[in-house]
């Protein structure tokens, strides 16, 4: 217990969070809205671009956003899942390149990205291969800047009850390396069932088991110092559907 909060203290201070190797994996998004009435056509030269150039060494995948006031005209998240350090000195080939500024970039009204999300591969679930998934829910929570044990303390505990309680659960953690406030955490579970979003049930409730394992009213106490780590205005979820015709081939 007292590596592991040397390790959260380290990233407090902005450095990145210890991992089972030395290789970080990166996640890279991107965020697009099309033109007013052009979402039909985007959908179609992404999906050209996918087919064309996003094989499973350089996958991509495509989700829609279902809820919320950006959901209305089309907003779309593009993921490029699993990357190393060496995407930074990675560039799109020329034909690559050119297919997306002639046959995408005219479809789309703005864009966003890239963002660079690394994952915390301790704290996540069954999340280790990609998985045939129809939604993922994304929770995205900002952290005070300062001592922000309490918060990791909070997702490791439920980590470890999860893996009793709903093993089948698909849940990652991921840390703003670049591209925004590196205070940013981003829980994204995916599901099928959304009556099951966090899988089905194997071994009673959550927060039952929480205190069975930590203590009587050790959730609660956890619960509330984890969310005081956090800047108040920063709780947005949102629910996306992936778009498998827009998306690498599992």
């Amino acid at each position: 217990m007292k590596n592991y909060f040397y390790l959260l203290t380290l990233l407090t201070f902005g450095f990145v969070y210890a991992q089972d190797n030395n290789e970080p994996e990166l996640w890279i998004t991107y965020e697009y809205t099309p033109k007013a009435g052009m979402n039909q056509k985007f959908e179609a030269a992404i999906a050209e671009k996918t087919t064309l150039f996003n094989t499973a060494e350089n996958a991509a995948y495509t989700a829609v956003l279902m809820t919320g006031a950006e959901a209305e005209n089309g907003r779309y998240e593009r993921i490029m899942p699993r990357r190393t350090n060496d995407w930074y000195s990675k560039s799109l080939s020329t034909e690559e390149s050119n297919f997306w500024q002639k046959n995408v970039v005219k479809y789309i009204q703005s864009g966003k990205g890239p963002y660079v999300w690394q994952r915390i591969k301790s704290l996540s679930i069954n999340f280790e291969e990609a998985r045939p998934t129809k939604y993922f829910r994304s929770f995205t929570r900002v952290l005070k800047n300062g001592n922000n044990e309490d918060f990791w303390r909070y997702l490791k505990r439920h980590s470890e009850v999860l893996r009793k309680a709903r093993p089948d659960v698909q849940e990652a953690i991921f840390v703003m390396s670049s591209g925004g406030n590196t205070n940013t955490v981003r829980i994204l579970t995916a599901f099928n069932d959304p009556n099951e979003r966090e899988g089905q049930r194997k071994e009673g409730i959550v927060v039952d088991m929480y205190e069975e394992m930590y203590g009587e009213g050790s959730w609660e106490d956890d619960f509330q110092k984890y969310n005081e780590c956090l800047v108040e205005w920063t709780r947005p979820t949102y629910d996306f559907m992936m778009l498998p015709e827009l998306s690498t081939k599992l």
